[in-house]
């Protein structure tokens, strides 16, 4: 059954999901430009140093991005659309 909390989590899984594919069409350069753009900071624990030991750079600030809330998925398109208009 679905629950005011329940659609809430389903919501946010659609957020995250959306923000991880528009993410992952950036360049890591694109990321960390668009990090400083929002004023995003990275820091991680020792248990997301250790999560993140394999991954590379690219992944790592795609993942952590998409659980930020202080970036929406229309700045993320705002972004990219930026992006291709410099091309």
């Amino acid at each position: 059954m679905l629950n005011t909390k329940n659609i809430i989590r389903l919501i946010w899984g659609v957020i995250k999901s959306l923000k991880k594919e528009l993410l992952g069409k950036l360049t890591e350069k694109q990321l960390k430009k668009l990090a400083e753009n929002k004023g995003l900071k990275f820091s991680m624990s020792d248990s997301q140093e250790k999560y993140y030991a394999d991954w590379n750079e690219k992944e790592r600030i795609v993942d952590m991005m998409t659980d930020k809330e202080d970036i929406t998925i229309k700045e993320i398109e705002d972004f990219i659309k930026n992006s291709n208009s410099k091309k």
